[in-house]
This record gives structure tokens, sequence and C-alpha cells, in this order.
């Protein structure tokens, strides 16, 4: 089963920017998880969501006591698209060609240049 990441009052930091960007990573997340339980797909796209959600728990869990560690936690999460992008499944028949890949690039992406906080 895969994590689900939530939402709670405590990830609160009081910076309103801070505290959107950081609610649209966890909605991010539950989109992803969602659309990995529709499709079929291969192993490591569910050992990479694990990553970013182990990512994103830590960044959480700091946000109250540590608001200066997020470009680390924004670094950690752009270098596990560049180092783990393409999957190593991909065109091997391991590959379902399930199109998950290039949307958490695309979703994951987004919101590090935070495009997706309209």
């Amino acid at each position: 089963m895969m994590r689900n990441v939530r939402w709670k009052r405590r990830y609160l930091t009081g910076d309103a920017v801070l505290d959107a960007r950081n609610q649209s990573l966890v909605t991010l997340l539950t989109d992803l998880r969602a659309e990995l339980e529709r499709a079929e797909h291969c192993s490591e796209i569910k050992e990479l969501y694990t990553r970013l959600a182990d990512l994103t728990a830590d960044r959480l869990a700091d946000a109250a006591e540590k608001p200066a560690a997020y470009a680390d936690s924004d670094a950690a999460i752009r270098s596990l698209l560049e180092n783990e992008f393409p999957l190593a499944s991909l065109s091997t028949p391991a590959c379902r060609d399930c199109g998950l890949c290039d949307l958490i690039a695309d979703r994951v992406e987004a919101w590090l240049s935070g495009r997706n906080l309209d």
C-alpha cells in the first residue's frame, strides 16, 4: 500500500505563500496516488512515489520549526526528478506505457516552478 500524506493544521508556518505551496504539494501527492491506484504501472513508479511522499513528509514535519530548510527540500525533490527520470524500466518489457512517468515529472516540475499555485 502506498503512503498517504495528509494535510494537518500543525504544518502551518504562518507564511501564507509557503502554507499554500505546502498544501499544493499534499494535493499533488493525493492526486498522483489516485492515478497510481487506477493504472497498471511498473514497480519503479511506485518506489518513486514513495520516495517523493517521504521527502514531502519530512518537509512538512519541519514546517513550523525550520522554514529556512525549504530550499533544501526543494533541491531534494528536484534532484529526485533529475536522477530518476526517465525510469530505468521505460522502453523495456517492464514498462506498462501507463503515462504516469510523464504525469509525475510534469506535475512535480510545475509545483517546483510554482506554476500550479494560481
